[in-house]
């Protein structure tokens, strides 16, 4: 997956896999460029419903595939 394919995840709901078999869903609400991070790596952030406060970041290499729910 790409920077730019990370970014049109931004304002759905999504399902996210990571490469450690976790599976987070919600609302991406955050993307962060990797130009603009540090370390220079594409991250994304969700809101997922169950969080009253917070957000649950993932990095570009974390991710394994996405799909929108």
């Amino acid at each position: 997956m790409t920077e730019i394919e990370l970014e049109t995840y931004l304002g759905k709901k999504i399902s996210v896999k990571c490469i450690d078999g976790d599976i987070v869903e919600g609302m991406c609400e955050i993307f962060t460029p990797a130009l603009d991070n540090e370390p220079e790596v594409a991250e994304i952030a969700l809101k997922p419903k169950h969080y009253k406060r917070g957000f649950i970041s993932i990095k570009l290499p974390e991710i394994e595939t996405i799909e929108e729910i």
